[in-house]
């Protein structure tokens, strides 16, 4: 994979690699709630700042996503927040805790997931060559 940025703010980690050059992966290891929700979307948008066509968010590390986490997700998804590219989750089904949040507030159905960075970056050469 190309370039990597860490950026960790207890109890949340954020690492950015860039895959492709249209493709933004960021991901998350911690707590993902009412703190460190804001500091994220602040992450988020600066690392999209050029643009890219993706953004993909592994959620595989994240051990607590609460209704800030939930919220941000869904403004990204959105692309609320100034946070550019087309939304991706990666690691779910893996994560249940995350998974399970998901599911209950009925997010998980707007939301198009993978289990790894590798699926979702096959899935979008299917996509771009049909």
């Amino acid at each position: 994979m190309g370039d990597s940025l860490r950026f960790q703010v207890p109890p949340l980690t954020m690492t950015t690699e860039w895959p492709r050059p249209d493709t933004c992966l960021v991901t998350l290891a911690g707590e993902l709630d009412m703190d460190t929700a804001p500091l994220l979307a602040d992450y988020l948008r600066e690392q999209t700042s050029s643009g890219p066509a993706h953004l993909l968010l592994d959620l595989a590390g994240v051990e607590l996503i609460a209704a800030a986490g939930v919220n941000l997700v869904v403004g990204t998804l959105r692309n609320e927040h100034g946070i550019r590219g087309q939304l991706r989750i990666i690691g779910l089904p893996a994560n249940k805790v995350v998974a399970r949040t998901l599911r209950l507030t009925g997010v998980d159905a707007l939301l198009p997931v993978h289990p790894t960075a590798d699926d979702a970056l096959e899935h979008l050469d299917r996509v771009n060559r049909n």
